[in-house]
């Protein structure tokens, strides 16, 4: 499918355009009928033909103000391939698409579209193309947060490996195994700054707790796991530049 340039749509005159083939008026068509016409329109919509959006809309207002499921479903199954061309089209999308294809980047971006446009924000949208352009960057927003989420993940599962290197890899961490040792508590009491790192400090290196049961526990300074690991890279660089801890290992 190409990919389609949404803003040179605008709402049509319904006087100069093909009105569905339905006699009724959209509000008073079962939602089959109605799914069927607005199938039909979106077609010459996307055909870049005369169309008429008034079945299509009223098709989203069903599905949102209502909150018809039927109308949800004709929704998911008309334009979920069109979903699915804007995510393999998105420039980040490469390293997502898995065996799955896609499926779950296109469930995602219904599900955020559906949460983000609520019944008050519906009577805003006055044409398909606008609709459209908003499922759209439905599509962006959720690729963009799964690389992050990658991107996270990824993140973490380095710091965990760089947790776990044999001993001797880095003096920094040889220094924090042995924090029982008065001398050494003493000098990285010096390096540390706030209550929040003395207390990661002690609950990693002396309690052995991991980074989730830390989040859990002391939401109070450590709102995200991000946080305690952004905390505790920070205070091992600092330890790893200080002189008398390296001085105090070579000894």
């Amino acid at each position: 499918m190409e990919s389609l340039n949404l803003s040179q749509f605008s709402r049509q005159d319904p006087e100069k355009r093909g009105v569905g083939d339905s006699a009724q008026p959209p509000e008073q068509l079962a939602v089959g009928d109605l799914a069927r016409c607005c199938a039909e329109e979106t077609t010459k919509f996307l055909k870049q033909s005369t169309s008429n959006d008034r079945f299509c809309l009223e098709l989203f207002r069903r599905a949102i103000i209502r909150r018809d499921e039927a109308a949800w479903q004709h929704i998911y199954q008309q334009y979920a391939p069109l979903v699915l061309t804007w995510v393999t089209q998105h420039q980040s999308a490469v390293q997502l698409l898995g065996q799955e294809g896609g499926a779950s980047l296109v469930n995602a971006a219904f599900a955020k579209f559906s949460q983000a446009l609520t019944p008050a924000k519906i009577g805003n949208f006055d044409s398909l193309a606008s609709v459209l352009k908003y499922l759209k960057m439905c599509v962006h927003s959720v690729v963009a947060d799964e690389v992050r989420a990658r991107q996270a993940r990824q993140y973490e599962e380095t710091l965990e490996a760089v947790e776990h290197e044999p001993s001797g890899s880095d003096p920094a961490d040889d220094v924090v195994a042995q924090l029982s040792a008065q001398r050494l508590w003493a000098i990285i009491q010096e390096e540390l700054n706030g209550e929040d790192e003395r207390v990661l400090l002690y609950l990693a290196y002396v309690q052995g707790m991991k980074p989730g049961e830390i989040c859990v526990q002391y939401r109070h300074l450590f709102p995200t796991v991000d946080d305690v690991y952004r905390i505790k890279r920070n205070v091992l660089e600092r330890l790893r530049r200080n002189r008398r801890l390296r001085n105090l290992f070579r000894q």
